[in-house]
């Protein structure tokens, strides 16, 4: 078992040293839209950095690799969250997986639906007097939506490999005045509240293998592919984002203390985004009888993210399960903490 353990770990190693070679020779920053998609409202990932394309299970699978979603056994699984994001904004999600069987065998499949949105409180629209004296004026509240409604499918082939795709409508309005080009002075002429609006289909697949040696997974996934949006006559892409992730138990090498209801998981993922050079997330979760856990991680090559911290709690009673997370990451002076706060549900 040891040896099949310290394999598994070698071969993370290998695959993760590739991914720096995927970096290009230029700066890609701000070239992406709806950037909202990239940000995982689950506390369990959160508090491991995101580091968990290849943890992903039941329901919050939707949101990191729809492939860790056929594995699910149970009756349904369930997840809502609420993140408390930079500057007062507030991201709401939910995900229901439910397995669909024919007959009493296992599942055909496992199906999911799932939802993100983001709350950007009061933001009041103002525009520049031409009076100097006068400063500026307020023209009414601006009330940006973001959205992304996704179904996805799962099927677990065997009992070491899984795959999963996820298909997402995903819209966005940023509402702006328009003074027509005309000089503001006072409320004449009046600016015209306008939307710049755009959706689209995107989709999301992943696969997820348990390799054999000890505990450990590989898995992959890409996040938010879709064709070229445009808004008025600006094109921009979705954050479309390859990860390539890997994890193990770490006590597969101390069979004693797994007897005992202990694991300790660390997870390593590598991004490639099309706004940002490449990142690396490393994280843990230390857990005793799948009850308590608690989590780190930590964000390389990333631009305000670093450490994350988490936890939570899960509990079955008569096929039952509840559970509560939360998790904490710091985004740097500049820009505060970030705080996740997610309750799981489900029947066996």
């Amino acid at each position: 078992m040891r040896t099949k353990a310290i394999s598994a770990l070698a071969l993370a190693g290998a695959l993760l040293s590739a991914i720096p070679a995927l970096a290009g020779e230029f700066d890609k920053t701000g070239q992406a839209g709806m950037t909202f998609l990239k940000i995982g409202p689950v506390a369990r990932a959160a508090g491991m950095a995101d580091a968990y394309t290849s943890l992903s299970s039941g329901a919050a699978s939707t949101f990191y690799n729809p492939a860790g979603l056929g594995f699910l056994r149970g009756k349904f699984d369930a997840v809502v969250g609420q993140v408390q994001w930079i500057a007062d904004i507030k991201i709401i999600s939910g995900a229901i997986g439910v397995p669909v069987r024919l007959g009493a065998g296992d599942p055909l499949l496992v199906a999911a639906v799932s939802f993100v949105t983001m709350d950007y409180g009061d933001i009041y629209g103002t525009v520049i007097n031409n009076d100097a004296r006068l400063g500026y004026d307020e023209l009414g509240k601006l009330e940006p939506s973001e959205l992304a409604l996704g179904l996805t499918l799962s099927k677990q082939f065997t009992d070491k490999f899984s795959l999963g795709v996820t298909a997402k409508y995903v819209s966005q309005t940023l509402p702006w005045y328009n003074t027509g080009g005309a000089v503001y002075l006072g409320l004449s002429p009046t600016p015209n509240k306008e939307d710049a609006s755009v959706s689209t289909i995107a989709f999301d697949a992943g696969t997820f293998y348990r390799t054999g040696f000890g505990s450990s997974v590989i898995s992959m996934s890409i996040r938010n592919f879709a064709r070229t949006q445009t808004y008025v006559r600006d094109g921009f892409r979705l954050p479309m984002t390859f990860h390539i992730g890997v994890s193990t138990d770490v006590f597969d090498l101390l069979p004693d203390l797994q007897r005992s209801g202990f694991k300790l998981l660390v997870a390593v993922d590598g991004l490639h985004p099309p706004d940002h050079p490449e990142k690396l997330a490393v994280g843990g979760e230390l857990s005793f009888r799948n009850i308590v856990s608690v989590r780190s991680g930590y964000s390389f090559n990333h631009d305000a993210r670093k450490l994350s911290l988490g936890g939570g709690i899960k509990y079955t009673i008569a096929g039952i399960m509840g559970g509560f997370d939360y998790a904490y990451s710091d985004f740097g002076s500049a820009l505060g903490a970030v705080n996740y706060f997610t309750l799981s549900f489900g029947l066996q």
